[in-house]
């Protein structure tokens, strides 16, 4: 089906309904199974009336706008078949993939053997490529075309020859084709962790492609910014001119910062990388590409730029510090300055900075002790505890440590009224991020004075 892949839709993708499919969950699917299972055991396709008492729990305000797409005469009259509508609310519902892939897996497993047969597995297809088409407004392919299919993925699939097929291989085939899930992503919004992986690393090659065609080799390590300028200009001529030119502002402040100089007009390869990456993590995750990610998308944002799948809890707190303008929604450029330490007008990239923030906040409550911060300046400055015993000091290295922590303490603290205790002291990320920028000028001159012992 390598070629249905590039088929067109009839018409526009309902981006609402989208959305809202994409919210439901599970347990409201299982919730509609004990209600057929209990009112219409023996049914397996459903008229309107009957339909609503199964599924408007459901879909709500949508449930007459999708039975009307998937009934089999278009419209309110037809009726609909009960595994269709499953399988479709499964594929769009805001779950894990495996948690989704298993959900498919046993709905047509109809002998509840652990396995699926080939019979089974081409009722599988049958259903779940049939409704999708219907709720995205695609040319469905012949049953004969998705039989073949289904006969073909089954030999590839069954690698013991057992003649059934086990939910290992069948995951491993869907996590594994990338032609399927970009189909999925382009024409019903479904992205996934493996997925948003995959393109966040194909955008960091055609960034790191852009630097060196900018040069003319990989081994320079500056560029002049012009050449980047130019490149970016031509390759999104449809990108929004304010948000490219906060971003050659970013790769800027951001090369000054990492050479310890101005030098206005010239990119160094180690900050453009940085930025680019979060660059590069945002593209992967823009599914709609409007420069905004929504509270389901945020995760795939989060997961492709740094690895690891975060909970429920680390969402919820980047979504109330990324959003700046409480839209709901994260722009490219809230992500951008999220990551930046923004000081006297200048942007300089701190993406690392995060990173550590998250190690650190080992209970995910968004906020970091100062006994948080002690540790990771100890783990930071590992290199100078041997030099710092040259100066024969009456104080041990840890109580430096607290020295210098009090010293930026009291420093963020002029102007509020009422001192508190370190004790009671918790940082957010953004004063977090203005905390370890003054200790990281502070380290810097400490390790420039004991190199000079």
């Amino acid at each position: 089906m390598g070629n249905y892949f590039k088929t067109k839709p009839k018409q526009k993708l309902d981006r609402e309904m989208v959305e809202f499919l994409k919210s439901r969950k599970l347990q409201h699917i299982n919730d509609a199974i004990d209600v057929v299972n209990t009112k219409f055991p023996n049914q397996k396709y459903l008229e309107y009336s009957d339909y609503c008492d199964v599924f408007n729990p459901i879909l709500e305000i949508w449930t007459q706008p999708v039975f009307s797409l998937l009934s089999s005469k278009s419209t309110l009259e037809g009726a609909n078949d009960i595994y269709e509508s499953l399988a479709v609310l499964t594929i769009f519902s805001d779950e894990e993939q495996e948690l989704k892939l298993q959900f498919i897996f046993q709905l047509f497993d109809t002998d509840k053997s652990g396995e699926i047969e080939k019979a089974e597995l081409v009722v599988a297809l049958e259903t779940c490529i049939c409704g999708l088409c219907k709720l995205v407004h695609l040319p469905a392919p012949s049953l004969k075309d998705i039989d073949f299919y289904a006969e073909r993925l089954f030999i590839e699939l069954d690698r013991d020859y057992s003649n059934t097929i086990s939910f290992n291989e069948f995951k491993l085939w869907i996590i594994g084709n990338f032609e399927l899930q970009d189909f999925l992503l382009k024409y019903a919004l479904i992205q996934t962790y493996e997925n948003a992986r995959r393109r966040y690393k194909e955008r960091r090659i055609l960034y790191e492609n852009f630097f060196i065609n900018a040069v003319g080799n990989y081994k320079c390590e500056q560029c002049e910014l012009e050449s980047i300028r130019q490149i970016f200009l031509n390759e999104f001529n449809n990108q929004q001119s304010d948000i490219l030119e906060l971003l050659f502002k970013t790769l800027q402040d951001s090369s000054n910062a990492y050479l310890d100089q101005k030098q206005d007009g010239w990119i160094f390869k180690q900050a453009y990388q940085d930025v680019m990456n979060a660059w590069a993590a945002f593209d992967a995750s823009d599914i709609n590409c409007d420069n905004e990610v929504s509270m389901s998308e945020l995760k795939y944002l989060i997961y492709a730029y740094e690895g690891d799948k975060p909970n429920y809890y680390r969402l919820q707190t980047e979504m109330e510090i990324l959003d700046m303008d409480q839209s709901g929604r994260i722009t490219r450029d809230e992500w951008l300055k999220y990551l930046c330490v923004i000081e006297k007008g200048k942007y300089v990239f701190r993406g690392t900075l995060q990173h550590q923030f998250n190690e650190y906040d080992k209970d995910h409550n968004g906020m970091l002790s100062i006994q948080d911060i002690k540790e990771l300046l100890i783990n930071s400055m590992k290199d100078l505890r041997v030099s710092f015993k040259k100066l024969k000091s009456e104080k041990n290295f840890e109580e430096m440590v607290d020295d210098l922590i009090n010293e930026i303490v009291i420093s963020l603290q002029k102007g509020k009224q009422g001192h508190q205790s370190n004790q009671m002291i918790f940082l957010t990320w953004n004063e977090f991020k203005s905390f370890m920028e003054k200790a990281t000028l502070k380290q810097d001159q400490l390790r420039q004075f004991l190199a000079k012992l």
